[in-house]
């Protein structure tokens, strides 16, 4: 082992802290640790013996503690990489004694304090990485000194100040510059365009101020140029800047979110680099039209311009874009009509046209967008029914529709949307019955129907979908009671049934746990707890309401025996007459007919004695002792009346000369079934 020279068992789930036979091998020029599960501090004495280490790795594991003194003491090394670790301290001045060292990757990890000026010692350093730390203070002006430096990354930490007014000076091999993320104030220095070779500049996320300097237009091998999210401002009506990007033919991604831009986009914004793929102007407070040009960019992938002060009409240009994936327009002033040219977009997956002024109808060849992953279409002033086609986007996850003056049904096609998660149609004019087939959306974690003239009883289906979070349904017109099948939706943290006319039984289990009488208000007919500020629930049905129900088929029944009986008479006044026979004699005998003569005629009130059913009972033939032969009415009372309604309401009808059962019987000896109502009809 005395001669060994490299270790390399990168990626290897080793775990577990630094074995000690790497501390006595002084002929070791590599090792390679990376991409384990290793842990704990590297020892302080772990580099008093390898002289001769050159190359050093153990990024992406799980070391922590202070970086060892010794290791600056190892003028060989050439490579550092420690990233992607939990080291914790700062840098030490004496890093700047690792002279030979090119590549210097600290990433990732919670190293803090300045970053030492020594670092510029450092005259053959090529990479130089310290991003997602802690590092605080200006970066040193050495560091753009060092003219053999190809990639600055640095983003992430708490890096203050203004950048050199020479940052781009001495820096002939500069490909990156990658400062995001830090607390960066003042002008972008003019002299960045000086480093010729530079390929990326992101200075995103920082507070720059003035305006951006034409000259980055010289970089003629830019391709990504990211400086969102900061103060930047334009000085001309129109963002003149963009136009001297049209030198840099190899851009690929510009991005200029959240600036202070005020002015119009030049016409000439199409002559953009044809290898442009990432156009980011949100939030710039753009003016204008846009310009119709911007088809010329078929290379786009994403074209962001929300939440602007953009006017006019979209351009039907836009459909020539046949690769874009990513639409945004929303938040701004466009008018007229979603131009169908917009169905050829094949590839698109984000829709965004909210908040706007836009009106007409939603396009029907929608449809042909079957890549399309999320449509926002709310606040505009779009009519007219939904069409059937947008309900074949079975691919969709994200829709939003609401705010508008869509109106009509919602079609029971919505059910083919199966992986939906968010469906907001709030704020319409949409009608009829919620379709029961929005149960089938296993995956809908939001739906709001809030604010329409929807109808009807909510479905029972909406116990499946075990997925819903949030269900406003407020606002509407909806009755019935609200399904206990609700109870089962474990992940529903938001409710809202307000402003309806819902009635009966709050559900008390599940998430009904949780809601609170904000969920419940304005619904009249509804009782539960006291919390809810709603009645107390009755305990069962009235008997008022039982005879709602029973009392007009009695009557039909009564109805149809007067008739029976008439024809009886009449039939046996023509047989008088033909025969001659003059006695008037009673026409029918009426005698007392027990329950269990009844039970008997009808077999038990077997199913083969059934001659009809009805909504609340049934009408069977029977033939009792002395072979009359009749219709026996049997009314389920009980299926109307809950567990705590006494039996003596049930018998009540048997008093009145309604029930088989002597009125004389003793209640507590009747035999007649619970809830049963027997009317007889003799033929």
């Amino acid at each position: 082992m005395s001669s060994l020279q490299g270790i390399f068992l990168g990626a290897n789930k080793l775990s577990g802290s630094l074995p000690s036979i790497f501390f006595n091998m002084p002929s070791l020029q590599a090792i390679d640790l990376g991409d384990n599960m290793l842990s704990g501090a590297l020892p302080m004495l772990m580099f008093d013996n390898l002289p001769n280490i050159q190359y050093f790795s153990i990024t992406g594991n799980q070391f922590s503690g202070q970086l060892p003194p010794a290791l600056h003491k190892c003028k060989n090394l050439q490579i550092v990489s420690l990233s992607k670790n939990y080291f914790t301290g700062r840098l030490l001045p004496e890093t700047g004694n690792l002279t030979m060292v090119t590549e210097l990757y600290l990433g990732d990890n919670n190293f803090e304090g300045a970053i030492p000026s020594e670092i510029g010692n450092l005259l053959n350093l090529e990479i130089f990485s310290i991003s997602i730390n802690n590092f605080a203070g200006p970066i040193p002006f050495e560091i753009f000194n060092i003219s053999t430096i190809q990639i600055i990354a640095m983003e992430g930490n708490q890096l203050s100040d203004h950048l050199p007014t020479n940052a781009g000076l001495f820096l002939p091999n500069l490909r990156q510059l990658i400062l995001g993320e830090n607390k960066l104030v003042g002008t972008i220095p003019i002299s960045i365009s000086n480093a010729s070779q530079l390929t990326l500049i992101d200075l995103s996320w920082n507070s720059f101020t003035g305006s951006i300097p034409s000259t980055i237009g010289n970089l003629r091998l830019l391709q990504w140029l990211n400086l969102g999210f900061n103060n930047l401002t334009n000085e001309s009506p129109e963002l003149s800047f963009l136009s001297y990007m049209e030198r840099c033919i190899h851009l690929r991604k510009l991005v200029l979110d959240n600036n202070h831009l005020t002015g119009f986009l030049p016409k000439s914004i199409g002559n953009l680099s044809l290898s442009l793929e990432r156009l980011q102007l949100s939030d710039c407070n753009l003016k204008g039209n846009i310009p119709l040009s911007i088809g010329n960019l078929s290379t786009l992938i994403a074209l962001s311009m929300g939440n602007n002060e953009m006017a006019g009409s979209i351009p039907t240009t836009i459909g020539r874009l046949h690769v874009l994936q990513v639409l945004n327009f929303g938040g701004n002033r466009l008018q007229g009509p979603i131009p169908s040219s917009l169905c050829h977009l094949g590839s698109l997956s984000g829709l965004g046209l909210n908040d706007n002024k836009l009106s007409g109808h939603i396009p029907v060849c929608l449809n042909n967008m079957t890549s399309l992953r999320a449509l926002y279409l709310s606040y505009n002033q779009l009519t007219f029914t939904i069409p059937l086609s947008l309900w074949r986007l079975s691919y969709l996850l994200e829709l939003d529709l609401s705010t508008n003056s869509l109106s009509g049904p919602i079609a029971l096609e919505i059910g083919n949307m199966n992986v939906l998660r968010i469906l907001d149609l709030s704020t319409n004019q949409l009608l009829g019955n919620i379709p029961v087939t929005i149960g089938d959306l296993k995956d809908l974690t939001n739906l709001s129907l809030a604010f329409n003239r929807l109808e009807g009883s909510i479905p029972v289906h909406f116990g499946a979908l075990v997925s819903l979070e949030f269900l406003d349904l407020s606002y509407n017109n909806l009755s019935g009671q609200i399904p206990k099948s609700l109870e089962g939706l474990l992940y529903l943290k938001y409710l809202n049934v307000s402003f309806n006319k819902l009635q009966g039984e709050i559900p008390t289990r599940g998430p009904f746990l949780n809601f609170s009488a904000a969920s419940f208000m304005s619904n009249k007919a509804l009782c539960g707890v006291s919390r809810l500020l709603v009645s107390p629930c009755k305990e069962g049905a009235s008997f008022p309401q039982i005879l709602k129900y029973i009392l007009p088929s009695i009557g039909l029944i009564m109805l149809a025996s007067s008739i029976s009986l008439a024809w009886t008479r009449l039939c046996q006044r023509r047989s008088a007459n033909l025969s001659g026979d003059t006695d008037l004699s009673p026409l029918a005998t009426w005698r007392r007919i027990s329950y269990q003569e009844v039970l008997q005629a009808t077999e038990g009130f077997r199913a083969n004695s059934i001659l009809g059913e009805g909504s609340f009972g049934s009408v069977y033939k029977g033939t009792l002792l002395d072979d009359l032969v009749g219709h026996i009415s049997d009314f389920g009372i009980s299926k109307l009346l809950s567990d705590g309604v006494s039996l003596t309401q049930t018998i009540t009808l048997a008093t009145i000369g309604y029930m088989a059962p002597g009125k004389n019987m003793d209640l507590k000896e009747l035999s007649l079934p619970r809830g049963m109502c027997i009317v007889l009809a003799f033929y």
